[in-house]
């Protein structure tokens, strides 16, 4: 069933997580205002996670006591929504891998991203991240939703990543094959990853004015027609 806004989907101490082993993994240390790339690689149901993080986006320090004693945010996606929940450091180990023990959740919300109607494409757009346009491509899009890539240097890349945030409101600017000027995409970040030289932003549409509305839809409409030729 879709849904249109966060849920929460579960609750107590024996959760089943919808997850999978290698799964990426966002976690926003709150206290610090700092958010770092990790993958799943293990659970005791009830008990703990295992996350180990990146090699390419580790903190400066990160046994010391400002990130233990920082409470977190977990944010994955699976299946076409975004999960995310609330946690804390329970152990870190250094050897032979860099992982935290976190809590395991008594409570899970699901963000829908898009739905399973999406259709790859190449749109170019533009934002606004701060105070600078950022031009950046959809490469999918479905009525209610899209996903966004912007392509990065290594200086910006944490620069850009620091300006965007889940739950924030975004506005794309999109130029449709055959028209004149942009039109306004307006919505939500559901979902932030980022890689060496790129970040992706997985977007939830605003109700959109007949316009626009008409604009998208006529665009979905030819992707369909194109792929069933194919």
């Amino acid at each position: 069933m879709q849904k249109n806004a966060e849920q929460k989907i579960g609750e107590g101490p024996c959760l089943d997580l919808p997850i999978t082993l290698g799964t990426e993994l966002i976690i926003e240390l709150v206290n610090l205002k700092h958010r770092i790339k990790s993958s799943l690689v293990g659970m005791e149901q009830g008990k703990y996670i295992i996350v180990k993080l990146s090699e390419n986006d580790l903190i400066g320090n990160f046994r010391s006591e400002h990130v233990k004693e920082s409470p977190m945010i977990i944010r994955y996606l699976h299946r076409g929504a975004v999960y995310g929940f609330k946690s804390s450091i329970v152990n870190i180990v250094s050897i032979p891998a860099k992982l935290f023990f976190v809590t395991y959740p008594t409570k899970l919300e699901e963000f829908t991203v898009i739905n399973n109607a999406r259709h790859e494409c190449i749109l170019p757009a533009v934002t606004m991240i701060g105070n600078d346009f950022v031009d950046m491509v959809i490469i999918d899009i479905s009525k209610q939703g899209c996903l966004c890539m912007i392509k990065t240097k290594a200086q910006n890349n944490e620069a850009l990543f620091a300006g965007v945030q889940v739950n924030k409101t975004i506005d794309i600017k999109a130029q449709f094959p055959g028209t004149d000027g942009k039109f306004g995409l307006k919505g939500k970040i559901r979902n932030v990853s980022k890689d060496v030289d790129k970040i992706l932003l997985g977007v939830q549409f605003d109700e959109m004015p007949p316009d626009v509305k008409d604009r998208l839809d006529n665009f979905l409409s030819l992707i369909a027609k194109v792929r069933d030729r194919q």
